[in-house]
């Protein structure tokens, strides 16, 4: 099962990743732009980790089994 690869944590993770998006939102509608952008940038390379990771755990446990 590849969803159990991500543990307890993962919860935490999108918790952290929405709150973010939320302050990305705050921060344009403030007219922080910058801070918008740098949220919104974090957030765009957490997906590619995310990304990474995942196919990577994927393709061990399709190895594995």
């Amino acid at each position: 099962m590849v969803g159990a690869m991500f543990g307890p944590l993962n919860g935490v993770r999108i918790a952290l990743v929405a709150a973010a998006a939320l302050a990305a939102i705050a921060a344009v509608i403030s007219g922080h732009y910058g801070a918008a952008l740098v949220l919104l940038a974090a957030i765009g390379i957490h997906g590619v980790g995310w990304l990474f990771l995942y196919s990577k755990g994927k393709a061990e446990h399709t190895k594995g089994a």
